[in-house]
C-alpha cells in the first residue's frame, strides 16, 4: 500500500499535478467534503473503505460526478463491471503505465486535449521530461534504419491518422457502426510500427469490438477521445523525427 502510494505520488509530481494521498476510502470521502478536486485516482483495495463502497458513497450521498479512475492489479470482467456500475469513469491497471495514465486523466479531467508529457518547472523555464509517446526501434529494425523508408512509412502515418479519427468520431456521431468497425481496425497496426503503448492498441480493439457486438457503447466516446489524444501527440513527435531525418539529423533518443 505504502509503497503503491509513494509510485503514484511520485508520477504525479512528475506530472506537474497538485494531489493529496488518502489511506482509505473513509479518508478520501473526508478530504472530499473540505476541498475541491478535479479527478479521483481510486485504490479498490483499500482498508475500512474500498474503492467500491468509497465510490458508491461519492455517487449517491454525495451526488458527486467527479472523474474517478479505477487503480487495480486485478483486471477482470466481473471488477470492470462493477467499476461501471458502482460510477467510476474509467481504470487503469497496476503496475501503472505513466504514458497511458497521463492520457487518461487528460481525457477525462479536460476534454480533449492533446497530451502533453512534460512539465513547467525551474524558474518558470520550460523543463521537458521526454516521456515520448513513440519509439522507433521497431521501426528502425523494419526498414533498417534506411531514412528514405523511415519518412516514407512516416508521412504515411501523418496523413492516414487523422483522417482515420476523423472518421471514427463522425461515425460514433452517425451511428454508423461498421465505418466505426472499420476505421479502428485499420488504426491498429499503426501502434505497434511506431512503438506507442501496447494498452492504446487494445483500446482500438476495444472500439472494433463494442462497434461490431453493440456492448459496453457508452465506452465508446471515452475511448475514441483517448485514442485521439495519443495520436495526435504522435503526430507531433513524428513531425520532428520526420524533420530531423531529413536533414540528417537522426539518431535514437530516448
Amino acid at each position: 500500500m505504502a509503497l503503491n502510494q509513494l509510485l503514484m505520488k511520485t508520477l504525479l509530481d512528475d506530472f506537474g499535478f497538485e494531489r493529496d494521498i488518502a489511506d482509505n476510502g473513509k479518508m478520501a470521502i473526508e478530504r472530499l467534503q473540505t476541498k475541491s478536486y478535479d479527478i479521483i485516482l481510486m485504490d479498490l483495495q483499500m482498508p475500512e473503505m474500498n474503492g467500491f463502497e468509497a465510490t458508491e458513497y461519492i455517487r449517491n450521498k454525495m451526488n458527486s460526478k467527479i472523474p474517478i479512475i479505477a487503480l487495480t492489479a486485478d483486471v477482470t470482467t466481473v471488477d470492470l463491471a462493477k467499476c461501471k456500475a458502482v460510477g467510476m469513469n474509467d481504470y487503469i491497471a497496476k503496475p501503472v503505465d505513466e504514458r497511458l495514465l497521463y492520457s487518461k486523466i487528460v481525457g477525462l479531467v479536460k476534454k480533449p486535449a492533446p497530451i502533453k508529457f512534460g512539465i513547467q518547472e525551474e524558474n518558470g523555464n520550460d523543463h521537458q521530461k521526454k516521456l515520448k509517446c513513440i519509439d522507433l526501434d521497431y521501426l528502425m529494425h523494419r526498414t533498417k534504419s534506411d531514412p528514405k523508408l523511415m519518412m516514407e512509412v512516416i508521412s504515411l502515418y501523418l496523413k492516414q491518422t487523422p483522417s482515420l479519427i476523423d472518421t471514427m468520431k463522425q461515425s460514433l456521431q452517425d451511428q454508423d457502426w461498421k465505418s466505426l468497425q472499420g476505421s479502428a481496425h485499420k488504426m491498429i497496426p499503426s501502434f505497434s510500427i511506431m512503438g506507442i503503448s501496447k494498452e492504446f492498441e487494445n483500446m482500438a480493439r476495444k472500439v472494433q469490438e463494442y462497434a461490431g457486438t453493440h456492448q459496453h457503447m457508452d465506452w465508446i466516446p471515452d475511448l475514441i477521445l483517448q485514442l485521439e489524444n495519443v495520436c495526435a501527440q504522435a503526430c507531433e513527435e513524428l513531425e520532428e523525427e520526420f524533420a530531423m531525418i531529413k536533414n540528417g539529423k537522426y539518431e535514437k533518443r530516448k
